[in-house]
């Protein structure tokens, strides 16, 4: 080729290329045409339907050009090889190699240095990780060794107390004795199973971290982990006897707070006994002083502490109710004279008397709760046999005269009623008792119906129908020294208290 080129030259050259550059990139099929190598025919036409439909003419000549040119695969670039050519490419590339040559021995630089400190932290955590554990067993012995001392410190204080209460024991002679052997076998047990406890001023073995070596405190020459076990091998036979131990300490508490409580009851029983002695009891109080105490005695030496308490309880009671027994009685022979002073008699008198035995019946310990009821009624009737009362037949305005009731078994089928009240010396009315013959209970009245026979209850209500007044109003009366009145009218002898 010329070192010129004509303008005609140049565009078949150009031409020729640029059917290359379509076969070879731009359109598929056609290139899968050229590379067949076996329809020339059909690529040419292709082509030449390509150039035309973009207005451009193109001889047979240069279509024939590019398609071989493609087949011999002119026009393509090579790039050269061999170590000659990788060294231009790196010069030529000099400047980002250096750049990339640089990042890579900053990044190696700054990875070394993190792998020093990485080193270094890791030793570092390594120690702390071993002085945090030689902390841990350390802090678990010290637990241990306090354990031991509050232990010991319990041992002591129930032994202390223990012997606090065998001066009182021993006073309380025989009776407390099965109680305190217990309570001192209970403390021979606990101190032979402390025996194999170490002592609470003696030192368990530690842990000592110096100088990036774990040694032994004392005891071993063991190091590093041999050491941590050995330590640990203490503290854990430490605390199986502790343990041990332990288990002693609440039926020793258990026994020697029995026995403590037994000494209390046992101080007690004496001491209210003795005081019952010095009170004023009846014979049959004594009597029952004498068999309490002894049921106490007897609950005490069985162990039996609140069966103790009770007696003690019972006696007191019994003190107190010394008191109260004596001055029953003289209330009881005060009645007894008041009542006789009346100058009762006959039936009435033997029903005072009635009552009187009863009451006295009553005056003990064991019934005391009813004497005073039973003196209560023996004053009723000391009261009624000191009274004088007029037994009038109420004529008031406001209020009823007579009233009767259904009886079928009555004559006339009613029972008949005055409306009467028990006046005193000075006229006023008195509460006197009665029994409702409708209820069968006696009552405390001002107003009660005496039951009469219908012949005086009609002649009553003629006496008052014939003025409004009664004439003839006085039923009866109870003199001094009677219990029961004595009726001037017909009467039928019963009572009623609601009408």
């Amino acid at each position: 080729m010329s070192a010129t080129m004509a303008p005609a030259e140049l565009q078949d050259a150009l031409l020729t290329m640029d059917v290359v550059d379509q076969l070879r990139y731009r359109n598929a099929e056609m290139k899968a045409l050229a590379d067949s190598g076996h329809d020339n025919a059909t690529l040419k036409q292709r082509l030449l339907e390509l150039y035309r439909s973009q207005g451009i003419e193109v001889s047979d000549e240069i279509l024939e050009a590019g398609i071989r040119a493609q087949r011999e695969q002119r026009y393509v670039y090579t790039a050269p090889r061999g170590w000659k050519a990788w060294l231009a490419r790196r010069w030529i590339d000099r400047r980002r190699v250096l750049r990339w040559a640089l990042i890579v021995a900053a990044a190696l630089l700054a990875l070394g240095m993190v792998l020093l400190l990485a080193r270094g932290f890791g030793a570092f955590v390594r120690e702390a990780n071993i002085e945090k554990n030689v902390q841990v067993l350390n802090a678990r012995v010290t637990a241990q060794q306090q354990a031991i001392g509050l232990a010991r410190h319990a041992l002591a204080a129930q032994e202390q107390a223990l012997q606090g209460l065998l001066p009182r024991t021993t006073a309380s002679g025989e009776r407390l004795q099965p109680l305190t052997e217990g309570a001192q076998a209970a403390l021979s047990e606990a101190q032979r199973r402390f025996a194999e406890v170490p002592a609470a001023d003696t030192l368990l073995p530690t842990l000592v971290r110096r100088d990036q070596v774990t040694r032994v405190s004392h005891g071993s020459t063991a190091t590093a982990g041999q050491a941590a076990d050995w330590v640990e091998q203490q503290r854990q036979a430490a605390e199986q006897a502790l343990t041990r131990a332990q288990q002693a300490l609440p039926v020793l508490s258990e026994r020697v707070g029995t026995l403590g409580q037994a000494a209390d009851a046992s101080e007690l029983l004496d001491a209210t006994n003795l005081a019952a002695k010095a009170a004023r009891l009846t014979p049959d109080a004594e009597r029952l002083r004498a068999r309490i105490y002894t049921d106490g005695d007897v609950a005490l030496r069985a162990g039996d502490i609140a069966t103790a308490g009770q007696a003690t309880a019972t006696l007191k009671e019994l003190i107190g109710s010394a008191g109260k027994l004596a001055a029953l009685n003289e209330r009881l022979a005060q009645l007894r004279t008041d009542g006789l002073a009346t100058g009762v008699a006959g039936d009435d008198r033997k029903r005072l008397q009635r009552a009187l035995d009863h009451a006295a019946t009553l005056i003990r310990v064991e019934t005391l709760a009813d004497a005073g009821p039973a003196l209560d009624e023996v004053a009723g009737l000391v009261a009624m046999l000191q009274q004088t009362l007029v037994y009038r037949i109420v004529n008031r305005d406001d209020e009823r005269t007579g009233v009767w009731r259904y009886n079928e078994n009555a004559n006339g089928g009613r029972n008949y009623y005055l409306v009467t009240e028990a006046l005193d010396e000075s006229g006023n009315a008195a509460t006197i008792t009665v029994r409702n013959e409708e209820t069968g209970k006696d009552e405390q009245v001002t107003l009660f119906g005496v039951r009469v026979p219908q012949a005086t209850y009609n002649r009553v209500a003629a006496d008052k129908q014939d003025n409004g007044i009664i004439e003839d109003d006085q039923i009866g009366s109870k003199p001094r020294g009677s219990l029961s009145p004595r009726f001037r009218m017909p009467t039928t002898g019963g009572y009623i208290t609601q009408w």
